[in-house]
């Protein structure tokens, strides 16, 4: 007599009983769990109830350098309207374990140490790193000292005065720096001026950020699991589909009503609050004044950069001028108010583009130029 099953090959699940047993079992407590989840969490919003773990979590968001990223970066195309200087180059920035630019911590026991708050202006993204100024400044202190210093670059695009402050406390004041030197206005005019307050829901300068869970679920799947195919293709992107990023977008096309005076009084305040933390540290505050090319003529460049932003919001060059001199005219009086230190960039840097590439950034001989300056000013602080 034949055997009935000749021919016929066992399933997956006929040859292996147990494993099968097994995934019945889990996806059985995978139901279950579900199931029960759902039925909790029913019976608790009707009573009221909504757990931590349903809810948004909020942070204090550190702007700072990414720490140990390293970048290899050209001058960007859209900014090309903006700038009459040439940029053929790759720029290098290596960023330390602590979020800062290197060259930065030069020695584990340093005599002294000099912490440079700022953006992008302080930042120099497209200046060689050896001429990066906070840099400089502690190589030319070093030298006609004798001391051994650290010089900290803790400058990123698009900071303002509130995020330098978050900066001082969080990570600045474990340092134990001898002197911070801070330099700000036109990020600080720039949020004033389109969100009316620092403490705004811009994406980029909102000082607190909200984790939304599946936006942030998707971002680390991506740099934890390819990073380098997700870079490529943003680079690849921006490429294929170039545009300008301008994080005051929702804010073009209104016409803005300027409060001047308030303005100014607000970022005011925000210098005074970080002369304040420093003093009651042990360290020495210093104020910069920001070096730029806003003449009373302007050259074709600055006209460019302030027509392409000032056109669909009624501010015209005059204005805006106006508005960005008397930040720097805070700086000068809340330093005198306060006895501390200004650096007065704005008057001693030459406006030109032999010293700044477009309306406020330093190119490599504008960063050593100022480098020079501030030397200069900081070394009866630090001898």
């Amino acid at each position: 007599m034949g055997n009935s099953r000749q021919g016929k090959t066992d399933n997956w699940f006929q040859q292996n009983p147990r494993k099968t047993l097994v995934l019945v079992v889990l996806v059985f407590l995978v139901v279950l769990g579900l199931g029960t989840e759902r039925l909790l969490g029913f019976l608790n919003h009707r009573r009221g109830i909504v757990l931590e773990a349903e809810t948004e979590r909020r942070y204090i968001k550190l702007r700072e350098q990414r720490p140990l990223r390293q970048m290899r970066l050209q001058f960007p195309k859209n900014h090309l309207p903006y700038t009459d200087n040439v940029f053929t180059k790759t720029y290098k920035i290596d960023i330390d374990e602590n979020g800062f630019i290197k060259p930065s911590k030069k020695y584990a026991d340093p005599d002294l140490s000099i912490v440079f708050l700022g953006g992008s202006t302080t930042e120099c993204m497209f200046v060689d790193e050896e001429n990066r100024f906070p840099y400089v400044v502690g190589a030319i202190l070093e030298q006609e000292t004798g001391k051994k210093i650290n010089a900290y670059n803790g400058g990123l695009s698009g900071n303002n005065s509130l995020h330098a402050i978050d900066l001082l406390v969080n990570k600045v004041i474990p340092l134990k720096p001898r002197v911070v030197v801070f330099m700000e206005n036109i990020n600080d005019l720039s949020t004033l001026l389109y969100e009316k307050t620092y403490w705004n829901k811009n994406n980029v300068r909102a000082p607190i950020e909200t984790l939304v869970k599946s936006k942030l679920v998707g971002k680390l799947l991506k740099e934890m699991l390819i990073p380098n195919i997700n870079e490529a293709w943003r680079n690849f992107a921006k490429t294929i589909f170039p545009h300008e990023e301008d994080e005051f977008a929702q804010a073009r096309g209104k016409k803005l009503t300027v409060d001047q005076a308030g303005l100014a009084r607000e970022f005011a305040m925000n210098l005074q609050i970080f002369i304040d933390i420093c003093r009651d540290r042990g360290i020495t505050p210093v104020l910069m004044t920001q070096a730029n090319r806003i003449k009373d003529d302007p050259d074709p460049v600055v006209a460019a950069y302030i027509g392409r932003y000032g056109q669909d919001t009624g501010i015209s060059y005059r204005d805006f001028k106006e508005l960005y001199d008397l930040f720097n005219d805070t700086i000068r009086a809340v330093g005198r108010k306060n006895g501390v230190l200004v650096i007065d960039l704005a008057r001693e840097v030459p406006p030109d583009k032999e010293h700044l590439y477009d309306m406020v950034h330093f190119n490599d001989a504008g960063s050593r130029y100022a480098a020079k300056i501030i030397a200069a000013r900081l070394k009866s602080l630090v001898e």
